[in-house]
C-alpha cells in the first residue's frame, strides 16, 4: 500500500525571520554566536538581534539577555551556538516561550556515532512534540539576501562586504560546498537569493527546503548539493511542485546508498545500477543534473538569465567569433556538450554577407575576423547581421565568442547587451582573456558569460536536453495493472528464489503478455512430442535455477529441424549438466522465432524510488553495447515508445519493409510494467532478454525472476 508523504512545513520563522536571538554569543574572539550577531548587523538585518548568554552584559554592541524568559518577546528564530549537551534544554526553553524556529550548529550528533545517535532522536522527539523546525544540527546555517539574513557562521561572509541579491536559492547537505557554490557566483558578478546548509537535516529536510523554495517568488532557480535522500517520496513531491511552477532544479548528486539492483545472475544487475536510477528519476522531474558544483552554477546562473520563452527549443548552435581557430574549437565543444552546429542555408547566408565585410565567412561558425571590430561602418551593420542569425529558424541558439580586443571591450560589451535584450533565443557568451571590466559589466546586465567556451556550451546542452526531457510523454499516461495470481505462480517465494523461464512465461501469459510457445520436458519422448505440437524448429533449453546463462554454461541448442537433431541434443544437454554438477528441472522445447529485433525488457525495485522498468539492446547486445533506458514503473505505451526511440540500438530496428513501428515494443514495454508493479516482493529483478520485436508484435522468448527480498 502506498503511503502519502507527510505534508510539508511552513519554513517561513525558518527562512525570513523578524526578529532573532542568538544563543551562546559573545564577544570572545573566535565564538560563532558572536560572529553571528556581528554579521547580523554588518549586512543589515532589519529587525531586533537578541544575544542570549547568562555570563555577558553586551554582545557585539547589544544588550544581552541572561535567559530566554528576559527577552522582550518570543523570537521567530533563535540560533544556538552551544555545544551539543546543551542544546535539547535550550530548545525546550525556547518552545516553551513560544518560538517554533531555530539553526544548530553544534555537531556531535548522528554523524558522529554511538551516543550521538541516540541524542539526535531524543533532538528529533523534542522538535516533533513541540513542532520546533530546525535546521541542523552540524550545519552552517542559512541566508536570505532578500531580507538580508545572515543565520550562519560562514566564513565566505568574511570576504564579502555587502549582500548581491539573485533569483538563484541555493541548498546543500555540504556546508563547505554551499560556500564554494557562493563563491563562485560572487565572483562571476551574481548573487543567491537563499543559501541553505542543512546539515544533519534531523527535522527539517532537504525535501522541505526544496518544496518552500518552489514556492518562493524571488527564487527563479533552485540549485542544490544532494548526498543522501531521506524521504524520497517528499523529494518527488517537492520536484514536481517546482516542475509544476515552471522552476528549474539543478544538482549535484552524489553519493551512493549501495543498494540498487544487483542480481548478479541477470544482466540487469550490472545495467540498471543506482546512478542511473538517479539520472531517470531526475531526467523525469525536469533536473538537470550537473558533475561538479562550478557546472552546477554554470547552469543556474544561464538559466536564471533566461526566461521561459527564451529557453532552447533544440541542439542548433549559431557560433560567432572575432577568429577563425575560436569557431573551430567551439564547433567540436558543441559536438561534446550534445549539440550540432549546422550549416547555414543559402538564403541566410546571402542576407549575412550584406551586412558583413568581405574578409569574414558568411557560415556557421562565422567569423567576423578583427578588422570588423575596428571599421565603423563594419560595427555599425554588425548587429543586422547579428539579427540575421537570431532570427534564422534553424538555429536554437548562438554562442558569441570575444578574443582579446580590450581597445573595443565597451563597443562590443554595449553590443552583446543590446543582442541579448532583442534576441528571442539565449546568447551563450564566452570572453577568454577578457579586458578589466568587460564580465563585471556583462553580469551588471544579467548575462553571466564565460571565459571558457566550453563551459558555456555544457551549461547550454544541459538545458537543451533538460527541454527534452520536459517534453517527453506523461510517464503513467494509460497504464493500466496487470493483476495476477502471484501466489499460485510462485508458491513460497523468499529472498533467493530464481524463478526459471518456463514459470516466467506463465506469469507474462497470464498477464496478456506474448511469449515463445513452449513447455517443460523430462525426456526425450516427451520434447519430440511437445515438439511435434508446437512445430519445429526448436530451441531447447536446460532449466535450473543454478544455471540463469545457459549459452555460457552449454546448456542451449538451437535452430533444431527435427525428432533426431532434438533427441541427440537432449542427449548432449543432459550430458552437459551432468558434467558441470547441476540437476536440471527439465529441458524446456521452445518454438524458434526467427527474425525480428532483439531488446531486453526489465522490472526492478529501487530501495528508494520503488518499482523501475528498463529497455535495451537485447540478446547478445546487451552487454556489449551498454544501451538500456530506465523509468519509474509503471509507464503509458507513449512513454515506453519513447523509451525505446531513446535507444542507440533504435535505428538498427529495422526488417526489408523499413524502420520497424514502435508501438508493438512500446505495448509490451507498457504492460509489463504494469505487470512488475503488482509483484509482492520489496526487492526482485525480473527479465525478459530478449523479447523479439517484429511488425506484428512483441514476444518474449526468455525470462528470469530472482526474489531478492521477500
Amino acid at each position: 500500500m502506498t503511503v502519502a508523504p507527510a505534508p510539508f512545513r511552513d519554513l517561513t520563522r525558518l527562512l525570513s525571520p523578524r526578529s532573532i536571538a542568538v544563543v551562546g554569543a559573545s564577544d570572545r574572539a573566535g565564538n560563532l554566536g558572536g560572529d553571528t550577531v556581528q554579521r547580523l548587523r554588518k549586512f543589515g538585518f532589519p529587525g531586533p538581534v537578541w544575544p542570549v548568554n547568562p555570563n555577558a552584559q553586551t554582545v557585539g554592541g547589544l544588550p544581552c539577555f541572561a535567559r530566554v524568559e528576559d527577552l522582550p518577546a518570543a523570537p521567530d528564530l533563535a540560533i544556538f551556538a552551544l555545544p551539543a549537551a546543551a542544546l535539547l534544554e535550550s530548545i525546550a526553553a525556547f518552545a516553551a516561550r513560544g518560538t517554533r524556529a531555530g539553526v544548530a550548529y553544534a555537531g556531535g550528533f548522528a554523524e558522529a556515532g554511538g551516543e550521538g545517535v541516540e541524542l539526535q532522536r531524543r533532538l528529533q522527539a523534542l522538535c516533533r512534540d513541540n513542532e520546533f523546525m530546525l535546521c541542523g544540527p552540524n550545519c552552517v546555517g542559512l541566508m536570505n539576501m532578500g531580507v538580508p539574513v545572515t543565520s550562519t557562521f560562514s566564513t565566505v561572509l568574511y570576504e564579502l562586504d555587502s549582500l548581491k541579491p539573485g533569483g538563484i536559492s541555493f541548498l546543500s547537505q555540504s556546508g563547505g560546498l554551499a560556500t564554494t557554490a557562493m563563491s563562485i557566483a560572487h565572483r562571476a558578478g551574481f548573487g543567491f537569493r537563499h543559501l541553505i546548509s542543512g546539515g544533519n537535516e534531523a527535522v527539517v529536510t532537504f525535501s522541505d527546503y526544496l518544496h518552500a523554495l518552489a514556492l518562493d517568488e524571488g527564487t527563479r532557480v533552485i540549485a542544490g548539493y544532494l548526498e543522501g535522500v531521506s524521504d524520497p517520496p517528499r523529494l518527488l513531491k517537492a520536484l514536481e511542485e517546482a516542475r509544476r511552477r515552471d522552476k528549474p532544479v539543478v544538482l549535484v548528486k552524489s553519493g551512493s546508498t549501495g543498494a540498487s539492483a544487483r542480481a548478479a545472475m541477470a544482466h540487469t544487475g550490472s545495467l540498471v545500477g543506482e546512478d542511473r536510477v538517479v539520472d531517470a528519476v531526475l531526467q523525469e522531474m525536469g533536473v538537470v543534473r550537473a558533475a561538479s558544483v562550478e557546472e552546477m552554477v554554470d547552469v543556474a546562473l544561464m538559466l536564471a538569465s533566461l526566461g521561459p520563452a527564451q529557453r532552447p527549443r533544440g541542439t542548433n548552435v549559431g557560433i560567432v567569433t572575432f577568429g577563425g581557430g575560436n569557431g573551430v574549437l567551439a564547433a567540436d565543444q558543441a559536438a561534446s556538450a550534445g549539440l550540432t552546429v549546422p550549416a547555414l542555408k543559402p538564403d541566410t547566408i546571402a542576407s549575412l554577407k550584406r551586412h558583413l565585410v568581405s574578409v569574414a565567412t558568411a557560415s556557421n561558425p562565422m567569423d567576423l575576423t578583427p578588422s570588423t571590430a575596428f571599421r565603423p561602418e563594419a560595427l555599425a551593420e554588425l548587429p543586422k547581421a547579428l539579427d540575421v542569425l537570431a532570427a534564422d529558424p534553424d538555429l536554437d541558439s548562438l554562442l558569441f565568442i570575444v578574443s582579446g580586443l580590450a581597445a573595443k571591450a565597451k563597443e562590443i560589451t554595449q553590443l552583446i547587451v543590446q543582442l541579448w535584450r532583442r534576441s528571442p533565443k539565449p546568447v551563450c557568451v564566452s570572453w577568454p582573456s577578457p579586458p578589466i571590466g568587460a564580465m563585471a559589466a556583462l553580469a551588471e546586465a544579467g548575462i553571466p558569460a564565460f571565459e571558457e567556451p566550453a563551459r558555456g556550451l555544457v551549461a547550454l546542452g544541459r538545458i537543451v536536453r533538460r527541454g527534452e526531457a520536459l517534453r517527453r510523454p506523461a510517464r503513467e499516461l494509460g497504464a493500466s495493472r496487470r493483476d495476477v495470481d502471484w501466489a499460485r505462480l510462485v508458491p513460497a517465494a523468499g529472498a533467493g528464489t530464481v524463478v526459471c523461464e518456463d514459470r516466467c512465461h506463465e506469469i507474462l501469459r497470464a498477464a496478456g503478455l506474448a511469449a515463445a510457445e513452449g513447455a517443460l520436458a523430462r525426456d526425450a519422448v516427451a520434447a519430440v512430442r511437445i515438439a511435434g505440437e508446437i512445430g519445429y524448429p526448436v530451441v531447447l533449453k536446460g532449466i535450473s535455477p543454478k544455471v540463469t546463462h545457459r549459452a555460457a554454461a552449454g546448456l542451449l541448442a538451437a535452430d533444431l529441424r527435427n525428432g533426431a537433431e532434438l533427441e541427440a541434443a537432449f542427449a548432449r544437454l543432459s550430458a552437459r549438466a551432468r558434467e558441470i554438477g547441476v540437476g536440471l528441472d527439465g529441458l524446456l522445447v521452445q518454438r524458434m522465432r526467427k527474425g525480428g529485433f532483439e531488446l531486453l525488457v526489465a522490472a526492478s525495485v529501487d530501495p528508494l524510488y520503488g518499482p523501475m522498468v528498463s529497455v535495451g539492446a537485447g540478446g547478445g547486445l546487451t552487454e556489449l553495447v551498454d544501451d538500456v533506458v530506465i523509468a519509474r514503473a509503471p509507464v503509458g505505451a507513449a512513454h515506453a515508445s519513447d523509451m525505446i526511440d531513446r535507444l542507440r540500438s533504435r535505428r538498427h530496428a529495422k526488417d526489408p519493409d523499413g524502420p520497424l513501428p514502435t508501438a508493438p515494443a512500446a505495448e509490451f514495454v507498457a504492460a509489463f510494467s504494469a505487470l512488475a508493479v503488482t509483484a509482492p516482493w520489496k526487492r526482485f529483478v525480473f527479465e525478459v532478454n530478449p523479447i523479439k520485436w517484429t511488425r506484428d508484435g512483441a514476444v518474449a522468448v526468455d525470462g528470469l525472476l530472482i526474489v531478492d527480498e521477500a
